[in-house]
């Protein structure tokens, strides 16, 4: 159970399970979306502004833009890691959250940035990221800070070099959320989904950046296109790739729905 200090930041300690691990009892890439969204989740229920509060009290819902999250090393399974969590300034539109998660010996595991909103969902607007942020206590920057600005991503169109064969994913029931809509760690798997095996037994990631574009809906046509600006990126030590999902429309366009771009090292 998350404990709020007095600075406002989140505590919890987390256990990896083997349902979060891969082949090699190391901790999956969706189980660090998973701790993010968890820790927000927990840490906005215990202040009044959870999703189910919000949506009951005032019909709005927190959603997820953007995340940063840097992997120093992958936890293994049965560890526990001690997370921190806390709201920085409102960083343009978006309420930005942090995590920081160490080990047993308080060497950092992985840390992640992430941009929120809140939407209006009767005005299908977002509300302002002030508004948003006022239950919450935020941290002096002596006490924790991270800077939310964590740039412009780069994205799939800016290269036209080598490109992995495309992967279609099958949507399933548990890919959806409260609201029907694909939940956001699907669009996570079904990236990682797309490099082949032999990739994913011999590197691991080291970087994750990602921009949810629009919803996605059980029974959407989904394909995902991977990139890289590297020759020959999936026998490099440190290659780096870019992700877009995209959507066929009954026009028959493609609409970008999820953009990331990925660095990975060898394991």
């Amino acid at each position: 159970m998350i404990q709020i200090d007095e600075h406002g930041i989140g505590h919890d300690n987390i256990e990896v399970w083997s349902a979060d691990t891969d082949r090699f009892f190391k901790a999956k890439i969706p189980f660090f979306f998973s701790i993010l969204q968890e820790v927000g989740a927990t840490h906005s229920m215990a202040v009044g502004c959870g999703i189910p509060q919000l949506m009951e009290k005032e019909h709005k819902t927190w959603v997820i833009v953007r995340a940063h999250i840097e992997v120093d090393r992958l936890p293994d399974w049965m560890e526990t890691l001690h997370v921190d969590t806390w709201p920085e300034e409102p960083y343009r539109m978006f309420a930005p959250r942090m995590v920081e998660a160490t080990g047993k010996d308080g060497s950092t595991v992985f840390t992640a940035i992430s941009h929120w909103v809140v939407i209006d969902m009767d005005r299908k607007r977002p509300i302002r990221p002030t508004e948003a942020l006022a239950y919450f206590k935020i941290p002096d920057k002596s006490q924790k800070y991270l800077d939310p600005d964590i740039g412009k991503l780069r994205i799939a169109d800016d290269f036209k070099g080598f490109r992995l064969p495309d992967f279609k994913p099958v949507m399933n029931y548990y890919d959806t959320d409260t609201n029907s809509h694909i939940n956001n760690i699907s669009y996570v798997n079904w990236a990682c989904d797309a490099f082949p095996f032999s990739f994913h037994d011999s590197h691991r990631i080291k970087m994750f950046d990602c921009h949810w574009v629009k919803q996605t809906f059980d029974g959407d046509d989904v394909t995902v296109e991977t990139y890289s600006d590297h020759d020959d990126p999936l026998n490099e030590d440190e290659p780096t790739f870019f992700t877009r999902i995209v959507r066929k429309e009954e026009d028959g366009s493609l609409s970008s729905v999820f953009e990331a771009e990925t660095k990975w090292t060898r394991r």
